[in-house]
């Protein structure tokens, strides 16, 4: 069996010779199991710049039948879809096409199992999704403003659900005295959702209860996060003052249960937290007063 890397070299690459002046390239090679493992152990090249495949085949990796994962397959079940979906409504992709109005952004985790749309028995184009591992509301997390700015002031959703999910992996790895590489840097905000209530947290024995604990606190203090944003302030700001049933957009906590399928609000009173900080906070007068 053999093995293509995909290696981005240049004049201090370690992975070839040098290329001419800074510019980077990329080389694909031919390696064995044995001597891509040996890689492995001897360069601490485990980066994105690699990519190893098995095989080589149209418009990808060619047959994973040993992973599952065959393209081929993908596309057919793509395939059957369309015909099912046509089969039962034939207007639904032209409605598809002419654009999306959700109501809903959803900032879940990037779990495979915590599916947004399937878990909240809604269709395409009608939640609006960010997802990241651990579901965490970071301030400098770009790529999440931008999700959030585009959602509020753009498609202006309604709601923002902050959906966190038992057996979270972030979560059981930030309980653990360990070093996890580049991932730290990640993790640590949820380190420090521990910190903030390690009273708590450290007082429950029991290993699988104080992290599905920690797993409900991480989505209470992601939501508040979410309420700390200057996008999410202004617009609520501005609904208020226009008259709106309710500022907008709300912002929700849940939980998702993988062993039971079922989401879960929980019972926390942000309006009353949001008060209590509010003096530090608030980027506007009166916002926090409805939620």
């Amino acid at each position: 069996m053999f093995r293509t890397v995909l290696a981005a070299v240049g004049k201090s690459s370690p992975l070839g010779a040098a290329t001419s002046g800074s510019v980077w390239t990329a080389k694909a090679r031919p390696v064995s199991a044995s001597v891509w493992k040996a890689f492995q152990a001897t360069s601490g090249y485990h980066s994105s710049a690699l990519v190893a495949h098995d095989g080589c085949g149209k418009g990808g990796d060619g047959d994973d039948s040993k992973t599952g994962l065959n393209l081929e397959d993908i596309l057919a079940q793509n395939k059957e879809w369309v015909d099912n979906m046509n089969a039962k409504d034939d207007q639904f992709f032209k409605r598809l096409a002419s654009g999306q109005s959700p109501k809903y952004l959803w900032i879940g985790c990037s779990d495979s199992r915590v599916p947004a749309n399937q878990i909240m028995g809604l269709g395409p184009g009608e939640v609006f999704v960010h997802r990241n591992v651990a579901n965490l509301v970071v301030g400098s997390d770009l790529n999440f403003l931008s999700c959030l700015q585009f959602a509020v002031e753009v498609l202006k959703v309604e709601h923002i659900i902050v959906c966190g999910h038992y057996d979270c992996g972030g979560v059981r790895n930030a309980l653990k005295k360990q070093d996890l590489g580049l991932i730290e840097n990640w993790i640590r905000a949820i380190r420090d959702v521990a910190r903030l209530h390690k009273d708590e947290l450290f007082a429950i024995e029991d290993e699988e209860a104080r992290s599905r604990r920690l797993v409900e606190l991480n989505v209470i203090e992601q939501v508040l996060n979410v309420y700390k944003t200057g996008v999410v302030q202004k617009r609520r700001h501005k609904t208020f003052l226009d008259g709106e049933s309710f500022a907008k957009p709300r912002v929700h906590g849940l939980v998702f249960d993988p062993a039971e399928g079922r989401l879960n609000r929980l019972e926390v009173n942000f309006k009353e937290m949001i008060r209590n900080y509010r003096h530090v906070y608030d980027l506007y007068d009166d916002e926090a007063d409805r939620i």
